[in-house]
């Protein structure tokens, strides 16, 4: 602590220790806005652990200081070398600064000032452009804590690397960098931080998904996650500002200079110091004319300043940089871990140890898709025949390959399984193989499972039917479908006539394009075979040998996470492809003493399952899909997909988002925030009732026993069935009087005088066959009296 530490407090103190216990008074007393030492009138306008609020404390003292900007916690997308979304979240409830006063810091990071005035200034010529490496995350990019397969492909997506790369190779160039570097702090993220409330819900949404058995939810929101957040979280950075200059030197100059790479180095720095104008005290020993030399062979130059202030060319100064630094830090390194490392039970929780273990796993699958769909594998050697130019991976394919292997072609079958009622989803995934016009291989080939998966698809039909006379009943009734497919590839087991099988087109899909034709279509006399979750694999297949093979691709079988590549492991009886192959997943013991195969080679050569996962020599893997979590790679002849010097960063997600099922009440999991634990079916609907049922008591006293038992749906229904019934019955009412009149006029008769009449005729309606004589009555008919 320094003295401009303790202006902040507004208190004369000069202690360490005294200065500790003020910093510990204001974090524990801040709530109370009357007890922070301050010299201003009236309270801070900033609630507390805001960083604001600390700022106008130290004004208020007469202390001016800044936010310290270069902070750890954020998502960094490790391929592309940029930042992404906030993972941990920030507090200034203790107004930290760094141990100079100059900087306020959150309470979960901690900052260790360079206090070593020096300035560290080299150079380094760089032959290719895998071995370049970014100039501010170096330490990230090569320790990424990733598999090897993965990590060496850390940074090539960045925009410095894909200059360099492209220039190398578009100029025939080497390159040479040098760097003047002033660090002033190492910054630390503290163990545990709070996750950021945004983060921590994305994540806790894949738990959710989980719970629930929605696999493909899970791993589709885990690839948002890390699309939005980025491969890794930033745990410690290096703060300050560097001058760098980036040459571009032909190549054959430099090869011409092999015994003089220190004088190049030398020459290199030499024009970076006359570039900013530096001192003679600041120059190494160089040989004029050399440098010269070496500024003419400059097919291009990038003068760079991270940090400090901006370059002017005019009056630039080293002095003038070193004294502005402070007011504008960089991170000129980082370090960090995956961002899956950050999933732990300290960091959450809220989730039982086996739903954490399946979001870790979650989003790790999600970061090495994302590696895996932007890993190009292929020779990287320019002076190679087979030299890939868009490939960032080595896979030793230089050498070309002994012969060409023959294509059976692909089929796929699809089965409904027993008692699905929601469509038959089974309509668009089979696919038989053109040579045979069936689910099966020509003869001479042999068919090879590459992966088995699974569709589903359900619905909830709400329905009703009428109950009684005014009333009716509903129900939800539930209906699901689910089918198995399976796909195969068909592999030559022996020697195959020439032109037999078919030419190879490459393959696409809706996430990865064709690298024969750079979008998703088959080449010229191509036609697509579809295959896969959805048919979404495309297989360009051609039987014209005439005009197609020039579009063709020497192939070399599939690989997948369930299947490895029989044509890795070659036949020592022939250079066609195997053998006899066994069916997949079975194997032959070998008889104590014997040895029928005659090799161990022969012997792995036969057994499915032990199929090495590559491909064979002079061949590269190429990723073609990831069929439900199952990565399915090919192998072609590196440096026939030459494919684009730069070609476009693949990014997540790289599944579809599936359907969301419909809400089950048996299936519902909601997490309870007052006793941290996860509620399921009846706990979770007991909960979500807990709301309705605290808002009924509360309107009780002002309702009946009776209507309060009743929902306003059924209060309205009672309402309204009453008043159609009233209804009803006074239209019966009146429809009665009606009839009853118009039957009365219908049914006047003339009768005979009662004088005259016997008695029992009186009333009636029948006639008496008589003529009436003097008196006319008018009664009612039939039915009247």
């Amino acid at each position: 602590m320094t003295r401009a530490s303790v202006l902040l407090l507004g208190l004369a103190l000069t202690s360490d220790t005294v200065l500790s216990s003020a910093v510990r008074y204001v974090a524990e007393n801040s709530n109370n806005d009357d007890s922070i030492p301050y010299a201003g009138q009236g309270p801070p306008l900033y609630p507390l652990g805001d960083p604001r609020r600390c700022l106008e404390v130290g004004r208020r003292n007469g202390y001016e200081m800044m936010r310290f900007e270069v902070l750890p916690g954020f998502g960094w997308d490790n391929l592309r070398n940029v930042y992404e979304g906030q993972v941990v979240t920030f507090n200034y409830s203790q107004c930290r600064t760094t141990d100079d006063g100059r900087f306020l810091l959150p309470d979960s990071v901690s900052a260790v000032p360079i206090k070593a005035s020096y300035v560290h200034t080299f150079a380094e010529l760089i032959t290719h452009w895998k071995n370049w490496t970014s100039s501010t995350a170096r330490s990230i990019n090569v320790d990424a804590g990733l598999s090897l397969t993965n990590f060496g492909i850390s940074g090539k997506f960045s925009s410095d690397f894909e200059d360099v790369k492209s220039k190398q190779i578009g100029d025939k160039s080497l390159t040479t960098r040098a760097q003047l570097r002033y660090t002033r702090y190492q910054v630390q993220l503290q163990p545990d931080t709070p996750l950021h409330p945004v983060f921590k819900s994305r994540v806790l949404s894949i738990a959710a998904a989980n719970e629930l058995g929605e696999t493909e939810q899970a791993r589709f929101l885990s690839q948002l996650l890390v699309r939005d957040f980025g491969t890794h979280v930033v745990t410690k950075a290096d703060a300050g500002a560097a001058l760098e200059q980036v040459d571009q030197i032909r190549e054959d100059w430099v090869l011409s200079q092999k015994e003089k790479k220190s004088d190049i180095l030398a020459s290199a720095s030499a024009s970076l110091f006359k570039v900013f104008k530096m001192s003679a005290s600041y120059e190494t020993k160089t040989d004029d004319k050399f440098v010269d030399s070496y500024q003419k062979q400059r097919t291009s130059s990038s003068i760079l300043t991270k940090g400090g202030p901006l370059f002017r060319p005019a009056n630039f100064t080293p002095d003038m940089w070193a004294l502005a630094v402070d007011q504008d830090l960089v991170a000129l390194d980082r370090s960090g871990d995956p961002i899956y490392y950050v999933i732990t039970g300290s960091q959450l929780p809220e989730l039982p140890a086996s739903t954490l273990s399946e979001v870790y796993t979650n989003v790790k699958e999600a970061v090495e898709t994302y590696y895996s769909f932007n890993r190009i594998p292929g020779c990287l050697d320019p002076t190679s025949p087979n030299f890939s130019p868009s490939a960032n991976t080595e896979d030793g394919s230089c050498k070309p390959p002994p012969t060409n292997l023959t294509f059976g072609g692909v089929f796929q079958t699809c089965a409904m399984q027993p008692g699905s009622d929601n469509g038959n989803l089974c309509a668009d995934l089979p696919q038989v193989n053109p040579l045979t016009g069936a689910f099966s291989c020509p003869p001479q080939y042999q068919a090879v499972k590459l992966h088995s998966g699974s569709m589903t698809s359900s619905r909830t039909d709400h329905v009703c039917h009428r109950h009684l006379l005014f009333w009716k009943r509903c129900h939800d009734e539930y209906h699901g479908s689910k089918a198995i497919y399976n796909f195969y590839w068909c592999v030559a087991s022996g020697p195959v006539p020439p032109n037999s099988g078919y030419l190879f087109g490459g393959l696409y899909s809706s996430k990865v394009e064709n690298p024969v034709t750079r979008g998703p279509t088959c080449p010229p006399t191509f036609f697509p075979l579809k295959v896969g979750d959805k048919a979404d694999l495309h297989v360009c297949i051609s039987d014209d040998y005439e005009f197609g093979e020039e579009f063709s691709v020497p192939f070399a079988g599939f690989i997948s996470c369930d299947a490895g590549n029989p044509l890795a492991v070659s036949d020592p009886s022939t250079s066609q492809g195997p053998k006899k192959l066994q069916g997949h997943g079975q194997k032959k013991s070998l008889p104590p003493g014997s040895n029928p195969h005659g090799t161990l080679k022969q012997f792995f050569h036969d057994q499915a399952s032990e199929w090495p996962q590559r491909c064979p020599d002079g061949y590269s893997r190429h990723l073609a899909t990831v069929d439900q979590g199952c990565q399915i790679n090919y192998c072609v002849m590196t440096g026939a997909m030459a494919g684009p010097v730069l070609p476009p960063i693949k990014r997540p997600p790289f599944v579809s988002d599936p359907p969301v099922p419909p809400p089950d009440p048996n299936n519902m999991v909601i997490f309870d925030p007052a006793t941290k634990t996860w509620k399921r079916n009846g706990a979770a609907q007991a909960m979500l009732q807990q709301p309705a049922a605290q808002s009924s008591g509360d309107n009780s006293d002002s309702s009946s026993e009776a209507s309060s038992s009743l929902s306003a749906g059924a209060a309205a229904g009672i309402s309204i069935g009453a008043t159609l019934a009233c209804v009803a019955i006074a239209t019966l009412a009146v429809l009665a009087v009606r009839s009853r009149r118009q039957k009365g006029r219908a049914g006047y008769r003339r009768l005979q005088n009662p004088l005259l009449d016997p008695q029992e005729n009186y009333g009636s309606v029948r006639e008496s066959g008589r003529t009436p004589s003097t008196v006319t009555v008018e009664v009612a008919g039939e039915n009247g009296q």
